[in-house]
């Protein structure tokens, strides 16, 4: 992680959701239960989710296709780790013709191969001067001109030496 991919979509996200009837920003965990996923989800789009028993989890993923058919959508789960996840959840979102849109962050190549070959993007890690001047803006916001007092010069460089590229790591 810290290579900024939420901090990415995020940017994205906040431009482009007004093009969509409906969009929703879901953080996925590690350890994920669907039936987590699947109300948090709902919630998102604003559909009234009660405690739903495992028996009632066809009718909640019903009420989502539901929900969505003949809208144009934008779901982004964020931080995904497992491609599973993606499979336990595809057959909810209808193809509807309407541009509808996923979003995924993770740090797993499989799960990014789930994309299409060109919409998936790779973040690489920021070399030098990029690295520095990312690492800056965020630690040191409030000094004036963003830049890191001499005093810590030192022990900033130290420390993005072991982040390795990842300054927000």
């Amino acid at each position: 992680g810290g290579v900024g991919k939420t901090t990415l979509v995020d940017h994205v996200y906040k431009i482009v959701k007004e093009d969509f009837d409906v969009a929703t920003w879901v953080t996925v965990s590690k350890s994920y239960q669907l039936e987590d996923l699947l109300k948090k989800i709902a919630r998102g789009l604003g559909i009234s989710v009660l405690d739903v028993s495992d028996s009632e989890m066809r009718s909640l993923g019903d009420a989502i296709s539901n929900h969505l058919q003949g809208t144009s959508y934008m779901l982004v789960l964020d931080d995904v780790w497992e491609k599973d996840l993606w499979i336990d959840i595809m057959d909810i979102f209808p193809n509807n013709n309407c541009s509808s849109r996923f979003v995924f962050t993770s740090r797993n190549f499989e799960v990014a191969s789930l994309a299409t070959s060109n919409c998936s993007i790779n973040l690489a890690p920021l070399q030098g001067d990029n690295s520095w001047k990312l690492f800056c803006n965020l630690t040191f916001r409030n000094v004036e001109d963003k830049s890191c007092p001499s005093e810590l010069r030192n022990l900033a460089a130290k420390f993005l030496e072991k982040c390795d590229g990842f300054p927000l790591a």
